[in-house]
């Protein structure tokens, strides 16, 4: 790995855990063990790197999710994609940066804390949002033609229900430790697809996530 991506990888890291005001240059520089002045040769400012691993995620989690949806045939196959890249793709991060965590991290902070300090962040997320949007949309699409998806289905609602459901999952298993995401996904899943799919008009093809183990009542 270069020296400008051992910067990224560390920076990444202390935004994502420490948060960018409680992070300095000369944290940075002690974790790639270079001096505080060798990052102004990769890098102009601290801004500049929040804004470069920003990016990076952006980038990479796009990338990795088209690619995810053209291996998958089916509309539900496809959503399933979707789903996992996101979830593994927060999950991976951890490692990605180094990160010694038995559990995700959760990366869509980030974008929450600072797309409404800096415009050019917030432009950029508002074009993966609109990215992944549009690709949940195609989906939809191509499971009404194929008699698979709801005609009825609200497009714009579901898009914003598919998009709650997985950044609401990595929200709440980064902070309740308790719960496993590995072990209910599919089923998870499996009731994200019963909300949007023909089967959800007949009760009796209904199927509901047992809830009992994670206990949330204990926690609050």
């Amino acid at each position: 790995m270069t020296t400008k991506n051992k910067i990224l990888m560390a920076s990444l890291k202390f935004f994502l855990v420490q948060g960018y005001e409680n992070t300095t240059l000369s944290m940075i520089a002690d974790a790639v063990d270079i001096k505080k002045p060798s990052i102004y040769y990769h890098f102009k400012s601290k801004e500049g790197l929040l804004f470069n691993s920003i990016y990076f995620i952006l980038d990479n989690l796009e990338e990795q999710i088209t690619h995810s949806i053209t291996l998958s045939d089916t509309p539900k196959d496809q959503l399933s994609s979707f789903f996992e890249c996101i979830l593994d793709f927060n999950s991976k991060l951890s490692l990605m940066i180094g990160n010694d965590f038995n559990e995700p991290i959760n990366f869509i902070t980030i974008f929450q804390l600072y797309s409404n300090r800096f415009s050019e962040l917030s432009e950029r997320i508002n074009q993966y949002y609109a990215k992944i949007s549009n690709i949940l949309k195609d989906i939809i699409h191509k499971g009404q033609k194929e008699n698979l998806i709801r005609d009825s289905l609200n497009e714009e609602m579901a898009v914003i229900d598919i998009i709650s459901r997985i950044e609401g999952l990595i929200a709440l298993s980064s902070i309740y430790k308790s719960i496993d995401l590995n072990s209910i996904r599919s089923q998870l899943y499996e009731n994200l697809w019963a909300s949007l799919s023909v089967e959800s008009d007949r009760p009796k093809n209904r199927k509901f996530f047992n809830y009992s183990p994670i206990s949330l009542g204990r926690k609050w």
